[in-house]
């Protein structure tokens, strides 16, 4: 059985580790030298930092104690995990996938295999190199195709005018820079430009929130209690009801209440509470948790000092010196950083796999495989909260898949239903989520696909450890092939004693 798997980021290299040993014959194109995707040197800007707390950003089999770790620290802990179980001898470094289309035979679309072209990165003049797999795994992540808006008057600013993902060592050392956006990377660079830069203006069109470090002001780390199945319990309850517990049901005059607390803790902790109020988010938590990263160090102790400036505004057009806002101002600038965001697509991918709806979301069943399309999934695209523990269990689920050791699956009538459903409930609770991103749903999620393959969703020998301690941690999933290949002898030698017939 050969797969491919198109990116060596975490999700590239998980899926191939556990691929591997299910006995897959796997190749892994990526574009870059070095593995680790957005963590690998050409693959993220200068200065990107983990905003994983210790135990957080790691796979089941390869502990590590990260700690909010550098770029240059995660992307060795990820090449470390590759060179561990054999990945790095399948990677094929500097390779672009140029096209995936599905071999042409009976059937639905890739039941007979995939069909891949790549050529070397950036030599468009070189020879393609075509090759033939039984299964193909998508995994090139969410971060790598960027989305800068399309302004009037950019013939006008003769200054820089870049993508978070290009800011480079140097970038901002003694220039006006204006960076607009709102999230984590937004945050990062203009904390750095005000130490930098001859000035740092940050434009957002709205406050998001951001995490603390550690809550309960400043007393306990956050994922004692974002990660925990009684933190979790009092979000919103989640799409799937195979997933939702007692726990769960909590009264919702209770959330509310527990929520205002919560919300207090928040600007306290991070620091938002002594800043303007128009500097602060106009809604209550656990409102745009999706969207909410780790708060930056130093971001609320430079904007106090003078050093950031803050505008809370759209950017209408640019003119000659900078930006103007839609508020009337113009803001001057010899760098303009655009942080926001990417679009999540897929240019290599045959036009016959339908994986967006009309509104740009994706499309994919468990936020894994597209309906209509066999032996093909995608890795990253169910994503939760700081954490790559969401990549390993997707790895498991859809070699599962694959093997077609699911304990059910749903016709491609049933797979778009359920799109539809999950997609209605994402576009209420995580608003603006593209249909990819899970949020805090972290232990939900995992839920869920461990229902799907059959295994215990419980993780801990007692309750007060499954409920109050942080579960939303892969190495709580240890072990899950070995249960899976259990699993799938058991269905080959079929039914024994007790076995439901």
């Amino acid at each position: 059985m050969r797969a491919c798997v198109v990116g060596a980021g975490p999700g590239g290299i998980v899926a191939a580790k556990v691929l591997l040993e299910n006995r897959f014959d796997v190749t892994v194109f990526d574009k870059y030298q070095q593995v680790g995707g957005i963590w690998s040197s050409e693959g993220c800007y200068d200065g990107l930092a983990n905003q994983s707390a210790l135990r957080i950003f790691e796979f089941a089999d390869l502990p590590n104690r990260l700690h909010f770790a550098s770029a240059v620290d995660t992307q060795r802990y990820l090449e470390n995990y590759a060179e561990t179980f054999g990945v790095l001898d399948r990677v094929r470094p500097g390779t672009e996938v140029i096209s995936i289309r599905p071999v042409e035979g009976p059937g639905r679309v890739g039941a007979s295999g995939w069909s891949v072209d790549s050529r070397p990165t950036g030599d468009k003049a070189a020879d393609v190199h075509r090759e033939t797999f039984d299964y193909v795994v998508v995994a090139t992540g969410a971060h790598h195709h960027a989305h800068l808006p399309e302004l009037p008057g950019r013939d006008s600013f003769r200054g820089t005018v870049l993508h978070s993902n290009e800011v480079r060592a140097g970038t901002f050392a003694g220039r006006r820079v204006v960076v607009v956006g709102g999230g984590k990377s937004a945050l990062d660079l203009i904390t750095r430009a005000a130490h930098e830069a001859a000035s740092a203006t940050i434009v957002q069109r709205k406050v998001n929130w951001m995490i603390p470090e550690r809550f309960l002001l400043g007393l306990v780390n956050y994922k004692w209690i974002l990660f925990t199945r009684l933190g979790e319990a009092l979000l919103p309850r989640y799409h799937d009801p195979a997933c939702v517990r007692p726990i769960d049901r909590i009264d919702e005059r209770v959330k509310r209440a527990l929520w205002r607390l919560i919300t207090r803790d928040v600007l306290l902790s991070t620091g938002l509470y002594r800043l303007p109020r128009q500097l602060r988010p106009a809604h209550a938590l656990p409102f745009h948790l999706a969207h909410a990263g780790v708060m930056p160090r130093g971001y609320v102790r430079a904007v106090r000092r003078g050093l950031i400036a803050p505008k809370v505004s759209a950017v209408e057009a640019y003119t000659g010196k900078g930006l103007r806002l839609a508020t009337g101002e113009e803001v001057a600038a010899d760098v303009i950083v655009f942080a926001t965001g990417h679009h999540k697509v897929f240019p290599f991918l045959d036009s016959s796999v339908r994986v967006h709806d009309d509104d740009g979301r994706l499309r994919l069943y468990r936020g894994i495989v597209p309906p209509g399309a066999d032996r093909l999934a995608f890795v990253g695209f169910r994503q939760v909260f700081n954490n790559i523990m969401g990549m390993e269990l997707t790895a498991h689920w859809l070699t599962s898949h694959f093997r077609a050791t699911l304990r059910t699956t749903p016709g491609e009538q049933g797979m778009r239903e359920a799109i539809d459903a999950r997609l209605a409930w994402q576009e209420e609770v995580l608003p603006g989520s593209g249909g990819y991103d899970f949020g805090p749903y972290d232990i939900h999620c995992a839920d869920e696909l461990l229902h799907d393959m059959g295994l215990p969703s419980r993780r801990a020998d007692n309750l007060l450890a499954e409920y109050l301690l942080p579960g939303g941690l892969a190495h709580r999933y240890a072990g899950l092939t070995r249960s899976s290949s259990a699993k799938w002898m058991q269905s080959m030698s079929g039914p024994t004693l007790g076995d439901p017939l």
